[in-house]
Protein backbone atom coordinates (compact mmCIF):
# COMPACT_ATOMS: atom_id res chain seq x y z
CA UNK A 1 0.00 0.00 0.00
CA UNK A 2 2.83 2.34 0.94
CA UNK A 3 4.65 1.50 -2.33
CA UNK A 4 1.53 2.34 -4.34
CA UNK A 5 1.25 5.68 -2.55
CA UNK A 6 4.91 6.49 -3.26
CA UNK A 7 4.50 5.58 -6.94
CA UNK A 8 1.46 7.83 -7.23
CA UNK A 9 3.35 10.70 -5.63
CA UNK A 10 6.28 10.21 -8.03
CA UNK A 11 3.94 10.14 -11.04
CA UNK A 12 2.27 13.36 -9.91
CA UNK A 13 5.66 14.99 -9.33
CA UNK A 14 6.87 13.92 -12.79
CA UNK A 15 3.67 15.20 -14.41
CA UNK A 16 4.04 18.50 -12.58
CA UNK A 17 7.68 18.82 -13.63
CA UNK A 18 6.72 18.01 -17.22
CA UNK A 19 4.13 20.81 -17.19
CA UNK A 20 6.65 23.22 -15.71
CA UNK A 21 9.21 22.34 -18.40
CA UNK A 22 6.52 22.65 -21.08
CA UNK A 23 5.49 26.08 -19.77
CA UNK A 24 9.11 27.24 -19.68
CA UNK A 25 9.66 26.00 -23.24
CA UNK A 26 6.56 27.83 -24.46
CA UNK A 27 7.67 31.02 -22.68
CA UNK A 28 11.14 30.74 -24.26
CA UNK A 29 9.65 30.29 -27.74
CA UNK A 30 7.33 33.26 -27.28
CA UNK A 31 10.15 35.42 -25.93
CA UNK A 32 12.05 34.84 -29.19
CA UNK A 33 8.96 35.78 -31.21
CA UNK A 34 8.33 38.93 -29.18
CA UNK A 35 11.87 40.07 -29.92
CA UNK A 36 10.85 40.30 -33.60
CA UNK A 37 7.81 42.51 -32.95
CA UNK A 38 7.73 45.88 -34.69
CA UNK A 39 5.50 47.60 -32.16
CA UNK A 40 6.02 48.44 -28.48
CA UNK A 41 3.06 46.41 -27.23
CA UNK A 42 1.01 43.28 -27.85
CA UNK A 43 -2.61 42.56 -27.05
CA UNK A 44 -3.82 39.87 -24.67
CA UNK A 45 -5.30 38.14 -27.73
CA UNK A 46 -1.98 38.16 -29.61
CA UNK A 47 -0.14 36.59 -26.69
CA UNK A 48 -2.86 33.97 -26.37
CA UNK A 49 -2.42 33.13 -30.08
CA UNK A 50 1.30 32.62 -29.55
CA UNK A 51 0.67 30.30 -26.59
CA UNK A 52 -2.01 28.38 -28.46
CA UNK A 53 0.27 27.78 -31.44
CA UNK A 54 2.87 26.26 -29.09
CA UNK A 55 0.47 23.79 -27.45
CA UNK A 56 1.39 20.16 -28.14
CA UNK A 57 -2.20 19.13 -27.38
CA UNK A 58 -4.83 21.49 -28.72
CA UNK A 59 -7.65 19.30 -27.41
CA UNK A 60 -6.96 19.81 -23.74
CA UNK A 61 -9.56 21.03 -21.25
CA UNK A 62 -10.56 24.68 -20.93
CA UNK A 63 -9.32 24.90 -17.34
CA UNK A 64 -5.92 23.45 -18.24
CA UNK A 65 -5.32 25.73 -21.24
CA UNK A 66 -6.42 28.88 -19.41
CA UNK A 67 -4.15 28.01 -16.49
CA UNK A 68 -1.21 27.39 -18.82
CA UNK A 69 -1.80 30.76 -20.53
CA UNK A 70 -1.76 32.44 -17.13
CA UNK A 71 1.44 30.64 -16.16
CA UNK A 72 3.21 31.57 -19.39
CA UNK A 73 2.22 35.23 -19.03
CA UNK A 74 3.30 35.17 -15.37
CA UNK A 75 6.67 33.75 -16.37
CA UNK A 76 7.17 36.38 -19.09
CA UNK A 77 6.37 39.09 -16.55
CA UNK A 78 8.78 37.62 -14.02
CA UNK A 79 11.53 37.88 -16.63
CA UNK A 80 10.41 41.52 -17.27
CA UNK A 81 9.76 40.78 -20.94
CA UNK A 82 6.21 42.12 -20.74
CA UNK A 83 4.22 44.22 -18.31
CA UNK A 84 0.46 44.90 -18.28
CA UNK A 85 -0.51 48.37 -19.48
CA UNK A 86 -2.80 49.81 -16.85
CA UNK A 87 -5.71 49.91 -16.63
CA UNK A 88 -5.57 46.47 -18.21
CA UNK A 89 -9.36 46.17 -18.51
CA UNK A 90 -9.25 49.16 -20.90
CA UNK A 91 -5.99 48.55 -22.77
CA UNK A 92 -6.11 44.73 -23.03
CA UNK A 93 -2.38 44.83 -23.70
CA UNK A 94 1.19 44.40 -22.51
CA UNK A 95 4.18 46.66 -23.12
CA UNK A 96 7.31 44.91 -24.38
CA UNK A 97 10.77 45.09 -22.85
CA UNK A 98 12.98 47.70 -24.52
CA UNK A 99 10.11 49.93 -25.65
CA UNK A 100 9.73 52.04 -22.53
CA UNK A 101 10.33 55.25 -24.51
CA UNK A 102 7.80 54.56 -27.23
CA UNK A 103 5.46 57.39 -28.17
CA UNK A 104 1.81 57.35 -27.20
CA UNK A 105 0.70 57.05 -30.82
CA UNK A 106 2.94 53.99 -31.38
CA UNK A 107 1.56 52.38 -28.24
CA UNK A 108 -2.04 53.15 -29.21
CA UNK A 109 -1.65 51.70 -32.71
CA UNK A 110 -0.20 48.50 -31.19
CA UNK A 111 -3.20 48.10 -28.89
CA UNK A 112 -5.87 48.82 -31.50
CA UNK A 113 -5.09 47.15 -34.85
CA UNK A 114 -7.76 49.18 -36.69
CA UNK A 115 -6.97 52.67 -35.38
CA UNK A 116 -4.76 55.26 -37.05
CA UNK A 117 -3.38 58.69 -36.14
CA UNK A 118 -5.49 61.52 -37.54
CA UNK A 119 -6.42 65.22 -37.40
CA UNK A 120 -4.05 67.49 -35.44
CA UNK A 121 -1.88 64.53 -34.38
CA UNK A 122 -1.39 63.55 -38.04
CA UNK A 123 -0.66 67.19 -38.92
CA UNK A 124 2.03 67.15 -36.25
CA UNK A 125 3.40 63.84 -37.58
CA UNK A 126 3.84 65.34 -41.07
CA UNK A 127 5.37 68.53 -39.76
CA UNK A 128 2.47 70.68 -41.00
CA UNK A 129 1.81 72.35 -37.65
CA UNK A 130 3.97 73.76 -34.90
CA UNK A 131 1.24 73.11 -32.34
CA UNK A 132 2.11 70.30 -29.97
CA UNK A 133 -1.14 69.19 -28.40
CA UNK A 134 -1.34 67.32 -25.12
CA UNK A 135 -4.06 65.29 -26.80
CA UNK A 136 -3.67 62.40 -29.25
CA UNK A 137 -6.29 61.97 -31.98
CA UNK A 138 -6.99 58.46 -33.26
CA UNK A 139 -9.67 57.43 -35.75
CA UNK A 140 -11.14 53.93 -35.80
CA UNK A 141 -14.30 52.14 -37.04
CA UNK A 142 -17.54 52.20 -35.09
CA UNK A 143 -18.18 49.32 -32.68
CA UNK A 144 -20.10 47.03 -35.06
CA UNK A 145 -17.59 47.52 -37.88
CA UNK A 146 -14.68 47.05 -35.48
CA UNK A 147 -16.18 43.74 -34.30
CA UNK A 148 -16.53 42.52 -37.91
CA UNK A 149 -12.92 43.43 -38.67
CA UNK A 150 -11.78 41.67 -35.47
CA UNK A 151 -13.64 38.50 -36.42
CA UNK A 152 -12.06 38.55 -39.88
CA UNK A 153 -8.59 39.06 -38.38
CA UNK A 154 -9.04 36.15 -35.98
CA UNK A 155 -10.06 33.91 -38.88
CA UNK A 156 -6.93 34.99 -40.78
CA UNK A 157 -4.71 34.43 -37.75
CA UNK A 158 -6.14 31.10 -36.64
CA UNK A 159 -7.88 29.70 -39.69
CA UNK A 160 -9.88 26.56 -38.91
CA UNK A 161 -8.60 26.64 -35.33
CA UNK A 162 -10.61 29.76 -34.43
CA UNK A 163 -13.56 27.85 -32.99
CA UNK A 164 -11.33 25.56 -30.92
CA UNK A 165 -9.26 28.54 -29.73
CA UNK A 166 -12.38 30.21 -28.32
CA UNK A 167 -13.81 26.92 -27.03
CA UNK A 168 -10.70 26.45 -24.88
CA UNK A 169 -11.33 29.80 -23.22
CA UNK A 170 -8.63 31.89 -24.90
CA UNK A 171 -9.42 35.63 -25.14
CA UNK A 172 -10.80 36.93 -28.40
CA UNK A 173 -9.67 40.19 -29.95
CA UNK A 174 -11.48 42.89 -27.95
CA UNK A 175 -11.76 46.58 -28.77
CA UNK A 176 -9.69 48.58 -26.25
CA UNK A 177 -11.33 51.54 -24.51
CA UNK A 178 -8.33 53.41 -23.09
CA UNK A 179 -8.66 57.15 -22.52
CA UNK A 180 -5.06 57.74 -21.47
CA UNK A 181 -1.72 56.18 -22.37
CA UNK A 182 1.63 57.17 -20.84
CA UNK A 183 -0.12 60.05 -19.13
CA UNK A 184 -1.42 61.46 -22.43
CA UNK A 185 -5.15 61.82 -23.12
CA UNK A 186 -6.28 59.85 -26.17
CA UNK A 187 -9.28 61.10 -28.15
CA UNK A 188 -10.77 58.09 -29.96
CA UNK A 189 -12.86 59.21 -32.94
CA UNK A 190 -15.22 56.59 -34.32
CA UNK A 191 -16.13 56.93 -37.99
CA UNK A 192 -18.21 54.59 -40.15
CA UNK A 193 -16.30 55.71 -43.24
CA UNK A 194 -12.74 54.53 -42.70
CA UNK A 195 -10.21 56.99 -44.05
CA UNK A 196 -7.08 56.24 -45.98
CA UNK A 197 -3.97 55.64 -43.89
CA UNK A 198 -0.45 54.33 -44.39
CA UNK A 199 1.66 52.04 -42.23
CA UNK A 200 5.15 53.15 -41.22
CA UNK A 201 7.85 50.60 -42.07
CA UNK A 202 9.20 48.53 -39.14
CA UNK A 203 6.67 50.12 -36.79
CA UNK A 204 3.13 49.65 -35.52
CA UNK A 205 2.37 53.25 -36.46
CA UNK A 206 -0.52 53.95 -38.84
CA UNK A 207 -1.13 57.53 -39.94
CA UNK A 208 -3.77 59.14 -42.16
CA UNK A 209 -2.44 59.83 -45.65
CA UNK A 210 -1.46 63.42 -46.38
CA UNK A 211 -4.46 63.84 -48.67
CA UNK A 212 -6.83 62.57 -45.97
CA UNK A 213 -5.31 65.00 -43.47
CA UNK A 214 -6.20 67.96 -45.71
CA UNK A 215 -9.72 66.56 -46.19
CA UNK A 216 -10.19 66.12 -42.43
CA UNK A 217 -9.13 69.74 -41.94
CA UNK A 218 -12.14 70.81 -44.01
CA UNK A 219 -14.61 68.44 -42.39
CA UNK A 220 -13.60 68.87 -38.76
CA UNK A 221 -11.49 72.01 -38.37
CA UNK A 222 -12.11 72.09 -34.62
CA UNK A 223 -10.08 68.86 -34.33
CA UNK A 224 -7.29 70.36 -36.44
CA UNK A 225 -6.56 73.52 -34.48
CA UNK A 226 -9.56 75.56 -35.64
CA UNK A 227 -10.47 76.96 -39.06
CA UNK A 228 -7.97 79.83 -38.94
CA UNK A 229 -5.19 77.33 -38.33
CA UNK A 230 -6.55 75.18 -41.18
CA UNK A 231 -6.46 78.19 -43.53
CA UNK A 232 -2.86 78.85 -42.48
CA UNK A 233 -1.97 75.21 -43.19
CA UNK A 234 -3.55 75.36 -46.65
CA UNK A 235 -1.78 78.65 -47.38
CA UNK A 236 1.61 77.31 -46.27
CA UNK A 237 1.48 73.72 -47.54
CA UNK A 238 -1.29 73.11 -50.10
CA UNK A 239 0.88 73.92 -53.12
CA UNK A 240 3.37 71.21 -52.16
CA UNK A 241 0.70 68.55 -51.64
CA UNK A 242 -1.84 69.67 -54.26
CA UNK A 243 -1.84 66.38 -56.30
CA UNK A 244 -2.54 64.36 -53.13
CA UNK A 245 -5.26 66.74 -51.98
CA UNK A 246 -7.02 66.66 -55.35
CA UNK A 247 -6.80 62.87 -55.55
CA UNK A 248 -8.29 62.45 -52.07
CA UNK A 249 -11.11 64.93 -52.79
CA UNK A 250 -11.91 63.25 -56.10
CA UNK A 251 -11.99 59.82 -54.47
CA UNK A 252 -13.59 60.44 -51.08
CA UNK A 253 -14.77 64.04 -51.01
CA UNK A 254 -18.45 64.89 -50.72
CA UNK A 255 -19.79 67.79 -52.85
CA UNK A 256 -19.49 70.27 -49.94
CA UNK A 257 -15.90 69.10 -49.30
CA UNK A 258 -15.02 69.90 -52.91
CA UNK A 259 -16.63 73.33 -52.71
CA UNK A 260 -14.74 74.21 -49.52
CA UNK A 261 -11.46 72.88 -50.92
CA UNK A 262 -12.07 74.65 -54.24
CA UNK A 263 -12.55 77.97 -52.45
CA UNK A 264 -9.46 77.65 -50.27
CA UNK A 265 -7.20 76.32 -53.02
CA UNK A 266 -8.28 78.72 -55.78
CA UNK A 267 -9.22 81.95 -54.00
CA UNK A 268 -7.10 81.85 -50.85
CA UNK A 269 -4.03 79.87 -51.97
CA UNK A 270 -4.27 81.19 -55.60
CA UNK A 271 -3.66 77.73 -57.03
CA UNK A 272 -5.15 76.18 -60.15
CA UNK A 273 -5.99 72.64 -61.20
CA UNK A 274 -8.27 71.11 -63.86
CA UNK A 275 -10.32 69.42 -61.10
CA UNK A 276 -11.56 72.81 -59.85
CA UNK A 277 -13.87 73.20 -62.85
CA UNK A 278 -15.57 69.90 -61.97
CA UNK A 279 -15.85 70.82 -58.31
CA UNK A 280 -17.40 74.17 -59.18
CA UNK A 281 -20.47 72.31 -60.51
CA UNK A 282 -21.35 71.50 -56.89
CA UNK A 283 -21.51 75.19 -55.89
CA UNK A 284 -25.01 76.23 -54.87
CA UNK A 285 -26.65 78.70 -52.52
CA UNK A 286 -27.96 77.43 -49.20
CA UNK A 287 -27.93 78.10 -45.48
CA UNK A 288 -25.77 75.04 -44.82
CA UNK A 289 -23.11 75.99 -47.37
CA UNK A 290 -20.55 77.40 -44.96
CA UNK A 291 -16.76 77.37 -45.06
CA UNK A 292 -16.60 76.50 -41.35
CA UNK A 293 -19.18 73.75 -40.77
CA UNK A 294 -19.27 74.42 -37.02
CA UNK A 295 -19.59 78.23 -37.02
CA UNK A 296 -22.61 80.46 -37.54
CA UNK A 297 -23.73 81.39 -41.04
CA UNK A 298 -22.46 84.80 -42.24
CA UNK A 299 -23.91 86.92 -45.09
CA UNK A 300 -20.54 87.10 -46.88
CA UNK A 301 -19.95 84.70 -49.71
CA UNK A 302 -17.71 83.63 -52.58
CA UNK A 303 -19.41 84.40 -55.89
CA UNK A 304 -17.68 81.51 -57.64
CA UNK A 305 -18.22 78.88 -54.93
CA UNK A 306 -21.55 80.13 -53.49
CA UNK A 307 -20.13 79.58 -50.03
CA UNK A 308 -20.69 81.56 -46.84
CA UNK A 309 -17.27 82.79 -45.71
CA UNK A 310 -17.74 82.68 -41.94
CA UNK A 311 -14.13 83.42 -40.98
CA UNK A 312 -13.36 87.12 -40.26
CA UNK A 313 -9.83 87.08 -41.68
CA UNK A 314 -11.17 86.13 -45.16
CA UNK A 315 -13.95 88.70 -45.47
CA UNK A 316 -12.08 91.56 -47.16
CA UNK A 317 -12.88 90.66 -50.76
CA UNK A 318 -16.19 88.83 -50.41
CA UNK A 319 -19.67 89.76 -51.58
CA UNK A 320 -22.75 90.09 -49.39
CA UNK A 321 -25.88 87.99 -49.80
CA UNK A 322 -28.88 90.07 -50.83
Amino acid sequence: MRLTSVLRTDVKRMAKNTKIIQTENIATTIAAQLAKQNGPAVTHYELACLVYQCLPNKKSTTAATKKQLEEVLKLLQQFHLIRPIEPFAETRGFQLFGYERSTTIELACSLDPFAYVSHLSAMEHYGLTDRFSQLVYLTRPKASEWAALAKAKMNRDLGQQTENFLKLGYPKLIRPTFKKLSGITVHLLERSNQGAFRTTAHSSLRVATIGRVFLDMLREPALCGGLQHVVDMYTNHAKKYLPFIVDELNTHGAPIDKVRAGYLLSEVCKLDHPAFADWEKFAQRGGSRKLDPEAEFEPFYSERWKLSINLPSLLNNENTFE
